[in-house]
């Protein structure tokens, strides 16, 4: 009986620690560097002038910086800024007519080293796990004769140390790439003459299954949808004889094209994104949007003309469509940055010269 008292008082205290631990708020997480939390903007530059650089714009959007490669590094990037991987705490920026991959700290830029061994002419460059991914390559690009060279690539890249571990030749123009489904779909472009294939490839094996035929030419852009769907578009040829582009759904477990759709003459769209159920291409300055269940039936459309002079790329980040914009292809850049569902612009800011590509870093 003498100890109830002690007893009441210590279990008092003890609720009064619990509820004041519970009513206290969790620590915030400190960034990781001065690029935690906000998009990279990748200008890539005027050709065999080295001026590629890469830009950060804060997560509200409201505050754009160039440059920042060079401003942590005092070096510059190269000629061509192709595309942007990021992985774990790693930036990896595609250089293509550098020949050449830089890699940084994704949170605070700092270099970290430069792939150049077995890399020509690079283009862009997907994870297949935690230790390898892919970079496609054209070579050469331009024979003596003035033709292409069949020299085109991909490179196998060991993510741990960086280094390229072997190659696999590839018909000419690899471009963009999706790994889905233990196969990787490889988007065949063509350089001087237009290609309509896309490769399928086994990168464990390090072999072409096969290519899938594609009714129209020059293949643009790839995305997989929530049930693995392949979509490929094709931007056709808009000069000279001109050919139309595009649209193809593709079957992971057969390999075959289940949906087609071939545009008109005068059609040829260049970019596509997928997110929630819905596809968004661009052609001829305006974006178009139409649900993956019903793909002849557009929901929405974007008119980007007075708004942006040469759309340069798309892509769709959290609630955002970011479109850049080339302008005159001497003067710096823009992005155009709408509402995703309904397409509505949000604001727009200036970049660098000629962005290609945004890429969240959170």
């Amino acid at each position: 009986m003498p100890h109830k008292p002690i007893f009441k008082w210590t279990m008092w205290v003890l609720a009064g620690a619990l509820l004041l631990g519970a009513c206290r708020k969790p620590e915030p997480i400190p960034p990781r560097g001065e690029y935690d939390g906000g998009y990279f903007v990748l200008n890539e530059g005027q050709f065999m002038h080295a001026n590629a650089t890469v830009g950060f714009v804060t997560e509200d959007l409201s505050e754009y910086e160039d440059s920042v490669y060079y401003k942590v590094n005092r070096e510059q990037l190269g000629d061509v800024a192709q595309s942007m991987f990021l992985n774990d705490d790693k930036a990896y920026i595609v250089v293509n007519n550098s020949h050449q991959v830089v890699v940084a700290d994704r949170w605070d830029m700092t270099k970290l080293g430069i792939m150049r061994a077995f890399i020509r002419s690079p283009r862009y460059m997907v994870k297949v796990n935690d230790r390898l991914a892919v970079l496609s390559n054209w070579g050469e690009v331009i024979g003596s004769n003035g033709g292409d060279v069949a020299d085109d690539y991909l490179a196998f890249v060991d993510l741990e140390n960086d280094v390229v571990t072997d190659t696999l030749h590839i018909d000419v123009g690899p471009e963009k790439m999706v790994y889905t489904g233990g196969k990787l779909y490889v988007l065949i472009k063509g350089v001087m003459s237009p290609g309509r294939k896309v490769a399928v490839v086994d990168p464990s094996a390090k072999e072409i299954l096969h290519y899938i035929e594609l009714s129209t030419e020059r293949p643009a852009d790839i995305a997989v949808d929530d049930e693995g769907y392949i979509w490929v578009i094709t931007s056709g040829t808009a000069w000279g004889n001109p050919t139309p582009g595009g649209i193809y759904k593709i079957n992971p477990a057969t390999d075959q094209v289940e949906y087609e759709e071939v545009f008109s003459f005068d059609f040829h769209p260049r970019f596509l994104e997928y997110s929630d159920g819905y596809l968004y291409y661009l052609a001829n300055n305006t974006v178009f949007k139409f649900s993956a269940s019903d793909p002849s039936n557009t929901v929405y459309t974007l008119d980007l003309y007075g708004m942006v002079d040469y759309p340069y790329g798309m892509d769709i980040h959290d609630n955002n469509l970011f479109i850049t914009d080339a302008t005159d292809f001497s003067s710096p850049g823009k992005v155009i940055v709408a509402d995703k569902e309904s397409l509505d612009i949000r604001t727009e800011f200036t970049a660098g010269l000629l962005p290609n590509g945004v890429y969240p870093n959170f």
